[in-house]
């Protein structure tokens, strides 16, 4: 498997690249991508599990964007069963990687309660009980080091954890890795391409305050689907067309400038 590593400035064209394909067609490209939040938002509100349900289904909502990707790349023919695409497609695999996102999530906020003690886990049942923004950042501010600490520390597992997952889930669909090779590839293709992210990073969140501004939440109904097609172009970028696996050869990670 050829991983790429690409100069700064790549990191702006993933945004325009994923507008371009955005255009192509706007509207199958924002109507999917609030079907899949809002299949995700639904599943969050079954009683007891509804989170890590959403979080193992994560998967297989990014799997299917990402074959509408394919689809408008190829200027082929839209079928509703793409966004499906991943329930039958390498769907083992891909509940695989719903349950190593949700066992790491867990993870991280075990570790978290524990590096901030008693304290944290205060400032815990606070966040579950009020929606004040200013609440909660007056309660942070006072609650000191130790929480500080602990809330840095599991931004930076989350992090980690993102820097794992995100291409993981699109190798594995496309190119029927295992999901352990997928989230070494993805950690290794993010890590080799830090500098475009980092520009692509800041551009988003600029693109993000422009968007908030708009009313009835339109700014989200837009940065959804720029943010999914931008990461579809930047797979591309960074992993080449992958045929190894169908062609029943192995494959291996491989860095390569």
């Amino acid at each position: 498997m050829e991983i790429k590593k690409l100069n700064a400035a790549r990191g702006w064209a993933w945004i325009k690249q994923g507008y371009q394909l955005i255009m192509r067609n706007p509207l199958l490209c924002c109507s999917t991508a609030l079907t899949g939040a809002l299949g995700l938002a639904l599943a969050m509100r079954i009683p007891g599990l509804g989170s890590l349900i959403a979080v193992v289904l994560m998967p297989f909502f990014l799997a299917g964007y990402m074959r509408i990707c394919r689809t408008l790349e190829e200027d082929d023919k839209f079928d509703a069963a793409h966004l499906l695409a991943g329930f039958k497609q390498n769907a083992v695999s891909l509940i695989s990687l719903g349950a190593f996102l949700m066992l790491g999530l867990l993870l991280v906020s075990a570790l978290m309660v524990y590096v901030g003690g008693d304290a944290f886990a205060k400032l815990m049942e606070q966040v579950q009980t009020t929606e004040n923004p200013q609440i909660l950042m007056d309660a942070i501010a006072t609650a000191g080091s130790g929480v500080a600490f602990a809330i840095l520390f599991g931004f930076t597992l989350v992090l980690l954890l993102i820097v794992a997952w995100q291409y993981a889930p699109i190798l594995v669909f496309f190119s029927g890795v295992t999901p352990v090779m997928a989230l070494r590839a993805s950690f290794i293709g993010t890590m080799r391409n830090i500098k475009p992210y980092a520009v692509y990073t800041l551009l988003m969140q600029v693109i993000a305050l422009v968007l908030g501004v708009l009313p009835y939440g339109l700014g989200m109904v837009l940065l959804l689907p720029l943010g999914l097609t931008s990461l579809y172009v930047s797979y591309r970028n960074i992993f080449p067309w992958l045929d190894e696996a169908a062609a029943g050869q192995p494959v291996t990670p491989n860095a390569e400038v």
